[in-house]
């Protein structure tokens, strides 16, 4: 019994097997099919649509493949003239292509889609599907399925009456087709447009489209035939009657006109007068589409009118303004539909960018939820090594520890060395300031003297030369003595006096005045104020120009430091003002 169900499962597996690669082959095979037929599309529709026939839908693999076929399928009808009115063909095209296909994919499918609705009648949806397909033109790759769509597009404009949006559509797909270098459908929707331009008595639009039309030379016979017919409309909207019989007579050396090239023949007639042959043309039409019978309508009027009947006239008119109400209203309703349409895809589209948005959140913080946990695995793993790491640098540090227990002998000396430097150095020091304490009893000694010297000192300059003389003597107690006590009634008295920026600057001038006239008169020989002295003055101290700003809460004193320039005949390249001062200072 234990054999009985190995061989039967072993039978099961082999004939899976068998079945898999059976159904790859043949889907392989039917992948080749379709390429095949994709190839031939363009070129040879009708070999297309044969090779696609000879495939059964059933037999394929997947939705993908499904929906592939279904839209091959419905291009080849398309462009075989078969017009179908049901989704029998494109609906697998449809469930799939629209919620997973690419732009190109989905482009196709909506095209296909808003074909059906065009032949069904159903102008609206046509409309609407179409315009889905065109919002996509950023997109998508398919340059010459756009044209097609928009074409398309143009077409339900010009099924409700609106010109407009016609004659615009046309000019988009011109410039594409343009661009592919396809000039037969570029030529056609230039005549649309001025078409619709016509229609709209536009004649700045007409005039540019009609230019663009005169660029064309190497034209069929239709689409010469037809650009003639356009031209005899310009002419009748815009031109003389000289234009309009010129006009008539191209078109009366040509046979086989449509019922439109009739119509304009006809108001050709009426407008130069000939009323008779105007309403035998008129009379000689039938099988008129709505649009055709519309402009009948339209046209028929005024002759009517012109031969003196004007019972049918009225009656024609009448008939004319009941058709172009319920146009209007039929226009204004679809216009209704159209913005509530609009509203409904926008209040979509918010919502997928809020759908879109919380997923997006979401991905983020399972993001950063996983950085974390990656960081702080990161951080355990260092914190290991670090230990590691930790435990041979404690080895090492004993190593070292003992490397230099060797080397303190040797560092000793060095420091024993250095000692003596610095006793040096101290002897340097004390010598250094036994000098500059010299200096500072020649100074106050000079001061002493002329202070006695001048029988009579203005006060203020005795008062300021009495406070440097105790400011330095202080200074000398502290280099002698290197006693804190000196040293704080020195920085106490530099303090005092330095806060106040105007007491300081005029004792400095008045100290220097007595101490060194020259110095002071050469500046008033040179026009400079007391308070432009006051400023040189702390140059002399030996303060520099940032400092200067500092102090006197000036930074920038340029203007001040420029006029005295120039009072002393200095210019700014030749030499900073600080250095020449003190020069100055040394000289006189």
């Amino acid at each position: 019994m234990k054999k009985f169900f190995t061989c039967i499962y072993i039978f099961t597996i082999i004939i899976a097997i068998i079945s898999f690669f059976t159904g790859c082959s043949g889907t392989s095979e039917q992948s080749k099919q379709m390429n095949q037929a994709e190839t031939l599309m363009e070129s040879r529709p009708d070999s297309a649509l044969s090779i696609l026939n000879n495939i059964q839908p059933d037999n394929l693999n997947g939705k993908k493949q499904r929906a592939r076929y279904a839209l091959l399928k419905s291009m080849a009808l398309d462009k075989n003239y078969i017009d179908t009115t049901t989704f029998d063909v494109l609906q697998p095209a449809i469930d799939y292509y629209l919620e997973k296909g690419n732009p190109d994919e989905k482009l196709k499918t909506y095209y296909y889609q808003g074909r059906i609705l065009q032949n069904q009648g159903d102008i609206d949806k046509a409309l609407h599907i179409f315009t889905l397909g065109v919002d996509m033109s950023r997109q998508i790759t398919d340059s010459l399925c756009l044209a097609r769509m928009i074409v398309a597009q143009s077409l339900t404009y010009d099924a409700l009456y609106d010109y407009d949006n016609y004659a615009d559509c046309n000019l988009r797909a011109a410039k594409i087709y343009k661009k592919l270098s396809l000039k037969w459908h570029e030529f056609d929707c230039l005549l649309n447009a001025l078409n619709g331009a016509l229609s709209l008595s536009n004649k700045s639009l007409s005039d540019s489209v009609l230019s663009l039309c005169s660029d064309f030379h190497e034209l069929d016979s239709i689409q010469a035939l037809s650009f003639l017919g356009y031209k005899l409309s310009y002419a009748i909207k815009f031109g003389n009657l000289q234009t309009i019989r010129s006009g008539i007579n191209q078109i009366n050396n040509n046979t086989n006109l449509d019922n439109d090239a009739i119509l304009d023949q006809a108001l050709a007639y009426h407008k130069i007068g000939n009323d008779i042959k105007a309403k035998s043309l008129l009379d000689s039409l039938n099988d008129m589409d709505p649009q055709t019978y519309l402009r009948h309508l339209s046209i028929s009027v005024p002759i009517l009118e012109s031969m003196g009947n004007y019972k049918d006239a009225l009656n024609r008119y009448k008939h004319f303004s009941n058709i172009m109400d319920s146009i209007n209203s039929s226009r204004f309703e679809h216009k209704s539909q159209l913005i509530e349409e609009k509203y409904n895809l926008e209040l979509k589209a918010q919502q997928d960018s809020k759908r879109n948005n919380q997923i997006l959140w979401t991905f983020m913080g399972s993001v950063i939820f996983f950085t974390f946990a990656v960081i702080i695995l990161i951080l355990l793993v260092r914190s290991h090594k670090m230990q590691k790491i930790l435990a041979m640098e404690q080895a090492l540090t004993a190593e070292l520890k003992n490397k230099s227990l060797i080397s303190q002998k040797h560092k000793l000396s060095l420091e024993n060395k250095a000692l003596k430097l610095e006793r040096d150095n101290k002897a340097l020091e004390t010598e250094i300031l036994i000098h500059r304490v010299e200096i500072l009893e020649n100074e106050c000694i000079g001061l002493k003297e002329l202070i006695s010297s001048q029988e009579e000192l203005p006060r203020e300059v005795e008062q300021a030369i009495k406070i440097r003389i105790e400011m330095l003597n202080a200074l000398m107690a502290t280099y002698i003595t290197d006693n804190e006590r000196y040293e704080k009634t020195y920085e106490s008295w530099i303090k005092e006096l330095s806060e106040n920026t105007e007491e300081f600057m005029n004792s400095n001038r008045l100290a220097f005045q007595a101490s060194h006239p020259k110095f002071i008169q050469y500046f008033k020989d040179h026009g400079l104020n007391t308070s432009e002295i006051n400023y040189v003055c702390l140059y002399a101290i030996g303060l520099r120009g940032k400092e200067v700003g500092i102090y006197i809460k000036k930074p920038s004193h340029v203007n001040l430091s420029s006029v005295i320039r120039k009072k002393l005949g200095i210019d700014k390249r030749d030499t900073n003002i600080g250095i020449y001062v003190r020069k100055l200072l040394k000289s006189l």
